[in-house]
């Protein structure tokens, strides 16, 4: 569900993603790795992307839900 794919990439470092309907998605683009990643944002909370050395490591995710 949150977990990132990867992104294929284009001979010229671009790529082609379609917006679905309905949903919030992040994508990181990581210069230092050459390669993209895109993950689904939570409904409710917070998305943490880590680095290490500048490239793309992890994303944590705070979440949260509200009490009516």
């Amino acid at each position: 569900m949150y977990k990132p794919e990867r992104i294929n990439l284009n001979d010229d470092l671009s790529f082609t993603e379609s917006i679905e309907s309905g949903k919030v998605r992040v994508i990181v683009l990581d210069g230092k790795q050459g390669a993209a990643h895109i993950m689904d944002a939570p409904e409710h909370g917070k998305s943490i992307i880590q680095t290490i050395n500048g490239s793309f490591k992890r994303v944590d995710y705070e979440i949260g839900y509200k009490v009516d």
